[in-house]
């Protein structure tokens, strides 16, 4: 089958392409034109380069392709109002399910976020049927990829639209240039003290999201979400088995739940005045929460692999170090 994927220069899609490729799909890979994309170098993939804001260029890459996976995204944390994330992760997200239909296009993957779904606790992690939460959707990012995801559902459901909603939770491992999730590891890596934020969040290896998301396109029922989770961690948890892979010995010390929250009043205030931070006083809330999910119906439906945190760090690390993209890496 042809394949076309948005954002394809992002992190997932990098690992989607890969996944797909061996799989023996054909590929069309769109990106917006002087998009870098290391990760998709020297693959044997049809370049599209496009505005995904841009209906008729949505048009001219649906076209063709029986499938389409919809992972592009504005995920930036530094905007200023949610209205600002809404012409890439909803209207988009519109123009592709209206393409779809013109084009006759099979079947859509869409790549919302596991925000859209209530977190819980580790003893009862959110799943597929819990509401999103009130504080969450005060992240301008997950109120517009909420959005998004309701208007693929309502296409489901009003426009016989054929498809399958995949939710990834925080994504970790190689092939990440930007870096995206690897900028966690700047918090810790050769410091003597580190600091961390009192909640926990689900970590999962990319490519077990990877090769879940590509299972959708025949496993996954129509209409439905799956949570693409690997395992909960609190973020001293996360921090300690860096600590030991890469033998560091490292203080770790827990920021105070209100210094936290103080910080992120400052950050709220500072965007306000235009300038640029990605801390706001919703994400330290968000932070000081354990935001935590349940992977069952995606190991079941899906065959989602998960792979231990142990690994997928070792292997992160390990690519970082062979691609001296880090200084001094321990270890």
């Amino acid at each position: 089958m042809k394949v076309l994927v948005t954002g394809a220069n992002g992190f997932l899609s990098g690992h989607i392409i890969r996944e797909l490729l061996k799989r023996g799909h054909s590929v069309r890979a769109m990106m917006r034109a002087g998009a870098k994309a290391p990760a998709l170098t020297g693959l044997d993939i049809d370049v599209f380069y496009g505005n995904i804001t841009n209906k008729t260029d949505i048009e001219n890459a649906v076209d063709g392709c029986e499938i389409v996976i919809h992972a592009a995204a504005d995920t930036s944390q530094s905007h200023r109002k949610a209205e600002d994330y809404f012409p890439v992760n909803v209207h988009a997200t519109a123009h592709i399910i209206e393409a779809m239909k013109h084009r006759g296009c099979k079947r859509l993957i869409f790549v919302s976020t596991a925000n859209a779904m209530g977190f819980g606790t580790i003893e009862n992690p959110g799943n597929e049927k819990t509401p999103a939460s009130p504080l969450i959707l005060k992240s301008g990012y997950a109120k517009s990829k909420f959005m998004a995801q309701n208007l693929v559902l309502e296409a489901v459901k009003n426009q016989n639209l054929d498809a399958v909603v995949v939710n990834p939770t925080f994504m970790i491992g190689p092939l990440d240039y930007n870096p995206h999730s690897g900028r966690i590891f700047r918090m810790i890596m050769n410091k003597k003290l580190v600091f961390y934020p009192p909640g926990g969040k689900n970590f999962v290896d990319v490519r077990d999201a990877a090769s879940g998301i590509v299972n959708a396109i025949t496993d996954g029922k129509s209409g439905e979400c799956y949570l693409i989770a690997g395992e909960n961690l609190s973020y001293r948890d996360f921090f300690q088995k860096i600590k030991l892979l890469t033998k560091q010995s490292s203080k770790l010390v827990q920021i105070p739940v209100l210094l936290l929250k103080l910080a992120g009043i400052f950050g709220s205030i500072c965007q306000y005045l235009g300038i640029n931070t990605e801390l706001t006083f919703a994400n330290t809330r968000i932070l000081s929460v354990n935001n935590y999910f349940d992977n069952s119906k995606a190991v079941r439906c899906l065959g989602l692999l998960c792979s231990g945190m142990d690994k997928t760090i070792t292997d992160y690390l390990k690519w970082l170090k062979g691609k001296d993209l880090g200084k001094k890496i321990p270890g």
